[in-house]
């Protein structure tokens, strides 16, 4: 199927980056995706209509992260580990910072409703609000007063997971 493919090569790395917002454990990111890729492969070969593969991609993988989310504890694997492993003592130093932002975001992040967790990793994104209602399920209207109260919240949920970091 051409157009599978395509499609594949297309969206395939957006949506493990979307995937990677939500879960930290890379195996099960893979997982995700591939179960993103499965169902969208199933929807062609039922010869379903799909006038907009990428919203569909979104927000399958959204539902998938959401249902995932709220069955596991988030882990990080022995992949992680081995990262510190191939650099210098400068890189790991980069790494471990970077480490410690996503750790301080997701954080944050985990302290939102999940309608407000999706709706800042998908504008995180660079989706458009149309596709974020879509998505979401949000009123086109509401996307954007929904983006701005969550990002209100969100602030100082940042600000308070960034110095609990810094007094440990």
């Amino acid at each position: 199927m051409k157009q599978f493919d395509d499609i594949y090569r297309q969206h395939y790395t957006m949506i493990f980056r979307l995937v990677s917002k939500f879960i930290s454990d890379r195996q099960e990111i893979e997982d995700v995706v591939q179960e993103v890729f499965m169902k969208l492969f199933l929807e062609m070969q039922a010869k379903r209509t799909m006038d907009y593969p990428k919203t569909w991609l979104y927000k399958v993988a959204t539902n998938q992260c959401i249902n995932i989310a709220g069955r596991r504890q988030e882990t990080y694997s022995i992949d992680d580990a081995s990262v510190y492993a191939l650099c210098d003592n400068e890189c790991v130093m980069r790494k471990y910072e970077e480490d410690e932002q996503k750790s301080v975001i997701r954080q944050a992040l985990a302290r939102l409703e999940e309608h407000e967790r999706m709706i800042i990793i998908l504008y995180s994104e660079g989706l458009s609000y149309k596709e974020i209602a879509e998505i979401s399920g949000v009123k086109f209207t509401s996307v954007g007063k929904t983006l701005s109260r969550t990002l209100d919240k969100l602030k100082p949920l940042l600000k308070g997971q960034y110095d609990a970091m810094l007094n440990k």
